[in-house]
């Protein structure tokens, strides 16, 4: 398709300063769905991370692609970058139509407005339909203020867009991308397949931004673009990051069959609800490669459940993780504390309930605040937090119960043997590896007896060879399994069980780039350098493009040239 002359830039910057945490630095998938849209449509369009990138090098960038329509992604955690760039922007191309969309734009258009002189428009929700109508309007010569979805400076806004029902329609991002500082290319594993939560948490803005009905890819669309990332990026893990991938029962064994019937083998995770998995799915997933799943538990206490409104109880959790443990799946938690009226009490609730879902890993983390939350509307409500919130607030993000910045105390607490600075500020080192953040004394106490009792039961949530044993009676042959099973034996240093578990997979199933990638990392490991590089051979001739591969191969190489001299 002939592109034209009118070219659109979309720009995405994580935050700058301590508080980065690695998954700030992705780019967001929505940007890569408008772009879609736009480029399919004939239009020019460029996304660039500009995370960590200084003024003046950011300003040489953006004044040399010169694009009529400049995009900025707008979060909470970075809106303060996000005003900084859009300063540069405007000093770069003064006669570009600068908008911003995403969360903290929908939700907070006056404050947003205010932070930031230099937007034209804020894109309001999903943003493909208005800003392909933006671009159409533009190059008609006509008036691109009459596009939908759009809030202005004075308050005025413009109908909303209907919602894509078809969300094949839109394309398939990698179909289209073009950008500039990517950085991993394996951050294009993290997929969306679907958009809207029917549930109401109260700390999730997903419902009031995509809508409560969720609307999905189809099993086609999905199976392409994992193929597409396959053959051009060598990509062989793949993240789901739907809210709730396994809300439609019937999409998941269409999903699952298409891979299991694919050429490919692609290992995956994915995120559920408690109460929207069964055994069968959880069968099914595994087969096809599933290796992780993670619940939105949240807390361990029924008191705290109601009051985030989660909308499952700990009896629907307990029933999730211990099916998701009888598959064979490593499982994840995600556990918020530092609820408002949280007591030590009800964080002991939560202490005890990880020791009886025995999860492998654990996301913790204080509960944040953010607009488009009804946990935002009380509090602003109530008036325990100003109408001028975040744009006082220095973190990158917010949370609710927190001190005022300067207001610091001393404060230590043991991990892992060694006694660590935590003040009125938390680590979150069990789960992202997330910076400081100001959060209230008892939040921080909350978050040091959670994360030690996660890296308690870590040893204990490990599957032994019986539950190996147990599991593979289950499912019959399932190369997941034996993949879990080798990295199991190779934790304890039974190189040869894993040998063995690692050689069942290529015996079985030859185009299976896993086998011989894990049989190839444990000869390495084991010293045997000779196989290893035997075996990631046969691995690239099957993905010749994998990062993995491609590293070991190139250590290999090096390694065994320089014992050579």
């Amino acid at each position: 398709m002939r592109i034209r002359q009118l070219s659109a830039l979309l720009i995405y910057s994580a935050p700058t300063g301590r508080d980065v945490s690695p998954w700030m630095l992705h780019f967001p998938i929505g940007l890569g769905y408008i772009q879609a849209m736009l480029k399919s449509s004939g239009i020019a369009c460029h996304l660039a991370n500009l995370s960590g990138m200084g003024a003046q090098k950011a300003a040489e960038y953006i004044k040399k692609k010169n694009p009529r329509i400049i995009g900025l992604s707008l979060f909470t955690y970075n809106r303060k970058r996000c005003f900084e760039l859009a300063k540069i922007a405007r000093a770069a191309c003064p006669r570009a139509i600068i908008l911003a969309g995403g969360p903290h734009a929908t939700h907070l258009p006056s404050e947003t407005f205010k932070s930031c002189k230099e937007l034209d428009a804020i894109v309001c929700g999903e943003g493909e339909a208005a800003m392909l109508e933006i671009a159409k309007q533009i190059e008609k010569g006509k008036d691109w203020k009459k596009s939908p979805s759009l809030i202005f400076r004075d308050c005025t806004k413009t109908p909303m867009a209907a919602p894509i029902e078809n969300l094949d329609s839109i394309g398939i991002p990698v179909e289209h991308f073009e950008t500039d500082f990517l950085g991993d290319p394996q951050q294009l594993s993290y997929l969306s397949t679907s958009r809207g939560c029917p549930s109401d948490c109260s700390f999730c803005n997903t419902p009031e931004f995509w809508g409560k009905q969720i609307r999905f890819r189809s099993p086609e669309s999905v199976m392409c673009e994992i193929q597409t990332l396959w053959q051009e990026y060598g990509l062989t893990y793949f993240n789901f990051r739907d809210d709730t991938f396994t809300a439609n029962a019937h999409r998941v064994f269409d999903i699952c069959k298409a891979i299991k019937d694919s050429s490919i083998n692609p290992l995956w995770s994915c995120q559920s609800r408690a109460n929207m998995i069964d055994e069968e799915r959880l069968v099914a997933m595994i087969r096809a490669g599933c290796e992780f799943i993670q619940f939105g538990v949240e807390h361990g206490s029924e008191k705290m459940l109601k009051a985030l409104d989660k909308g499952i109880n700990l009896e629907q959790a307990n029933n999730a993780i211990s099916l998701a443990r009888k598959v064979g799946m490593i499982v994840g938690i995600y556990l918020i504390t530092g609820i408002p009226n949280e007591t030590m009490e009800d964080v002991a609730q939560s202490e005890a309930l990880i020791e009886k879902l025995l999860p492998h890993n654990v996301q913790l983390a204080p509960l944040a605040v953010y607009p488009g939350t009804r946990l935002y509307r009380e509090l602003m409500d109530s008036g325990a937090i100003p109408k001028n919130f975040y744009s006082k607030a220095k973190d990158a993000e917010v949370f609710a119960r927190r001190v005022e910045e300067g207001i610091m105390e001393e404060m230590y607490s043991d991990f892992g043997g060694h006694r660590r600075l935590i003040g009125y500020k938390y680590a979150n080192e069990v789960s992202t590896g997330a910076g400081w953040s100001y959060v209230d004394e008892h939040t921080a106490k909350a978050l040091a007896r959670l994360q030690k009792a996660a890296e308690t039961v870590k040893p204990k949530a490990r599957y032994t060879p019986e539950d190996f044993k147990r599991q593979k009676k289950l499912l019959g042959w399932c190369a997941t399994t034996n993949m879990l099973c080798g990295e199991a034996a190779e934790d304890v240093n039974d190189f040869l069980e894993a040998r063995v578990q690692y050689s069942e997979i290529i015996q079985k199933e030859p185009q299976n780039p896993w086998g011989w990638m894990k049989r190839s990392f444990l000869a390495i490991k084991t010293g045997d350098l000779a196989s290893a590089l035997q075996d990631v051979q046969e691995a690239l001739k099957i993905v010749p493009k994998s990062p993995e591969a491609l590293d070991a191969y190139k250590h290999l190489i090096h390694t065994m040239k320089s014992r050579k001299k």
